[in-house]
């Protein structure tokens, strides 16, 4: 995937010097503007993933509906992200990197919507649970497109360290994040269409997890650090 051909002039660093993960020196197309524009959208990218990871909520529920409410907003924290998915779209790479970011902006608009909808407590059909849970997954894979992405646009502008430690990132979120949840979601999607039990009940250990689940979006805000320190020294 990080095979990289891009018909746009050069107008990078990578302008002189070898390139990196096959990017030639001269096919590099994304300068430090490029990269310093990145990084609040980045930032807003990372706080929308920690609200949305860490929840503190109460609810008030009568006959099984009821509404409940966020304190650590979960809509906020859908909104900051999706602004930063929105304005790095913004920045010309290449088609592969306009394209993957085009449906992180469309799963992004859905979080949304999701979590305005989550607010609200209401028995769902199976159908509609079967529904949101495909979403679920469609939602990890969008993590993965956007790092990638993310990776490419380092690519683009010869970051070699920032490009390894997007590739970490990218790891992480498999390992930590996507992997287990995806499991976990596809377990349950089997459980309702076999009409089967399915309950994992953490209890107060599954707090313990929050920490270790939030290792790939710290080390995500760590990948943007080092994309600023090489614009900030150019």
């Amino acid at each position: 995937m990080d095979d990289y051909q891009n018909p746009m002039p050069p107008t990078g660093p990578g302008d002189a010097g070898p390139g990196i993960g096959g990017l030639s020196g001269n096919e590099s197309a994304v300068g430090w503007g490029e990269i310093r524009q990145a990084i609040t959208p980045l930032r807003l990218v990372f706080w929308g993933g920690l609200l949305c990871l860490f929840d503190i909520t109460f609810s008030e529920t009568h006959n099984g509906e009821g509404f409940k409410f966020d304190i650590l907003n979960d809509t906020l924290g859908a909104i900051l992200i999706t602004v930063g998915v929105f304005r790095l779209a913004a920045i010309r790479v290449d088609r592969p990197y306009a394209s993957w970011l085009a449906l992180v902006q469309a799963m992004s608009v859905v979080l949304i919507i999701d979590t305005i909808r989550d607010h609200f407590i209401v028995q769902m059909p199976q159908v509609v649970v079967l529904l949101g849970l495909a979403v679920s997954l469609a939602y990890l894979a969008a993590i993965l497109a956007f790092c990638w992405c993310m990776r490419r646009l380092c690519l683009a502008a010869a970051l070699a360290r920032a490009a390894d430690s997007w590739r970490v990132t990218i790891i992480l979120f498999v390992v930590i994040f996507v992997a287990p949840l995806g499991l976990f979601y596809l377990a349950a999607i089997v459980a309702i269409v076999t009409e089967s039990s399915f309950h994992i009940n953490l209890g107060p250990a599954g707090l313990l997890l929050l920490p270790v689940l939030a290792i790939p979006i710290i080390h995500l805000f760590v990948s943007t650090s080092r994309m600023k320190r090489a614009a900030e020294g150019a």
